[in-house]
Formats: structure tokens, sequence, C-alpha cells
């Protein structure tokens, strides 16, 4: 088995192919990344987190605190460097607690990295003076819900559905990175989970997209 089998997810047939591949190293990379931030984590004591890495150590516990499963809170971790580098804040919600095992885990660090990467594009070089993203996981009933909220410009009502369409995107693809498949991924993986996707405006401003998706303990 090679490393992007372990933590790539299986997607569903229609997205089986090389773009998605590569579109979703990317997630690999960032889980790596927090595996290997996580791991130097437990060799410190606390209050010793090395500065030189500027990973806020309250943002880093939160994650370890609330969730549970190791490569969901690997990329939540991967996630929260790769936030920094691009100078907005990544914080995990207070109402966040996901433990126990997952029988979708691939699936979740899916849904979780492309609605934080898509987050992350609406924020990023904004004209907010704090460019925020917050990141709720949890059970619900019979499954998990993910929340993801940004203080950007939001979301027209009218490119509500087009946005999930493979493809649908304002931004230049090119080989190196395609575009267009973050979203539609996410809306394949959670119907694929009899679940759903919806976006709406945030409170203030910004957009939430939240999902449902259908997860055995």
């Amino acid at each position: 088995m090679t490393r992007d089998e372990v933590l790539l997810p299986r997607a569903p047939t229609q997205f089986a192919d090389a773009d998605v591949r590569r579109h979703e190293r990317r997630n690999a990379l960032h889980t790596l990344q927090g595996l290997l931030e996580l791991a130097r984590h437990a060799r410190e004591r606390p209050g010793s987190f090395p500065e030189p890495t500027g990973v806020p150590l309250a943002e880093v516990g939160e994650i370890v605190q609330r969730i549970g499963h190791c490569v969901v809170r690997a990329q939540l971790v991967g996630k929260l460097l790769a936030a920094q580098e691009r100078g907005v804040r990544l914080r995990i919600s207070p109402d966040s607690c996901l433990h126990g095992d997952l029988d979708a885990a691939g699936e979740v660090v899916t849904v979780v990295g492309n609605l934080i990467d898509n987050a992350l594009d609406a924020v990023a070089g904004t004209v907010c003076a704090t460019p925020t993203v917050e990141v709720a996981l949890r059970r619900g009933r019979g499954g998990i819900e993910v929340r993801v909220s940004d203080n950007g410009t939001g979301v027209d009502p009218r490119l509500r559905q087009w946005i999930f369409d493979r493809g649908a995107s304002t931004k230049r693809s090119t080989a190196e990175r395609p575009r267009g498949i973050g979203l539609s991924l996410v809306r394949a993986i959670t119907e694929a989970r009899s679940g759903s996707v919806t976006v709406a405006d945030r409170e203030g401003g910004g957009a939430v997209f939240t999902v449902s998706m259908g997860c055995r303990s």
C-alpha cells in the first residue's frame, strides 16, 4: 500500500482519476506535516513548543483535546500550518467533539481538507483585519457533522449550486493544480455517505459550509 492510499480515501467512481489524485496530494502533504508537528508536540513539555514553527500551542491543544482520530487530528494541524503561512487564523470551534473510531476517516479528511482550503482561498488577501476560518466537527444523528465558516466575501446565492459542479471555479486551472475539484469531491463523498452539503451566509459576513455524512462508529 502506498502513502497516498493510506492518507487518501477511495473516491467515488466518477472521481477516480489522475486529476483527483493530483489535487488530493495537498491534503496528504498537510496530513503528513500535521503528524510531524504532533509528534514534536508530544515530545515537548507543556509550554515549550518550539517557537520557530510559529504554531500556536493553544490551538494545537484544542485540536488534541477535541479530535480523537489521529489522521483527522493531523489534517487539522497541517491545515493550521498552511493557514499561518497565508496569514489566516484557523481555529477549532469550542463545540467540536469527535472521538472514537471512524469507518470513514479518509473521507472525513478529504471533506474537511477541501472545505478548509476553499475557506482559506476565500479570506486570504482580503481586506479583513483578521481573516479567520473556523472548523467544527462532531457526531450527529447517525453520522458526522462538519461546519467550516470564514469571514470572507461570502458566496453569491446564484452560485451556491454551481460551485459544487466539477470544474466550477473562478480561478485558472493548470496541469499542476486542477481547479473545480475540491467542492465537487466534497459533494460526491457526502452523497455517497447518504449525507448532504450546503452553503449559507455567515452572520457578520462570509460563508458557512455545513456537511452531514453517515458514518458508523
